[in-house]
């Protein structure tokens, strides 16, 4: 997991819903942020240390260890503006005869999993060296086997600001 400076994208797909082909349907706009983006970040996009949310044994956990709860600490290694957070997964297949790790991180070449961002609800003003903390929950939905509910918190106080939020999404 990382936070990523995204406005450019974050404010079409928070406008697009504004003028639907004359059609006002900003409604939209609170239901389309809580639904995560799939698709490619760049990893000049990253503007903080990066933390593993979990870690699990493939060929020994269970179905129920998708639903967890993790504490992240990141620390922004730039003065930026935090849109969203962007998470991956690697996959080490260890026990071959050549070990060889599937990564899905922005930081290698794109594969078709691609990377999910969530976009906060509040974007926030960060300084090099200030501190965003949290935690990610996820959980099986009761309403779909096929979905994922995820609570983001997070904590940031710096010197001009401070936040304490969380933003609830259904992954598909």
């Amino acid at each position: 997991m990382g936070a990523i400076e995204d406005g450019e994208y974050k404010a079409q797909k928070k406008t697009f819903w504004n003028d639907v082909y004359g059609v006002d349907m900003s409604v939209m706009t609170p239901t389309v942020m809580k639904e995560p983006l799939v698709d490619y970040v760049n990893r000049d996009m990253i503007v903080s240390t990066t933390q593993k949310l979990l870690d699990l044994d493939l060929t020994k956990c269970k179905k129920s260890d998708v639903n967890f709860a993790s504490s992240y600490k990141l620390i922004m290694n730039y003065s930026d503006t935090i849109h969203g957070m962007v998470v991956w997964f690697d996959t080490p297949f260890s026990n071959l005869t050549r070990p060889v790790t599937l990564s899905t991180s922005p930081y290698q070449r794109g594969t078709h999993w691609k990377q999910t961002v969530f976009y906060c609800e509040k974007d926030m003003q960060v300084k090099k060296g200030d501190i965003l903390e949290g935690s990610f929950a996820c959980r099986q939905s009761k309403d779909n086997f096929r979905e994922l509910d995820i609570k983001i918190s997070y904590h940031i106080d710096t010197s001009s600001c401070k936040h304490d939020y969380y933003n609830l999404y259904k992954l598909k």
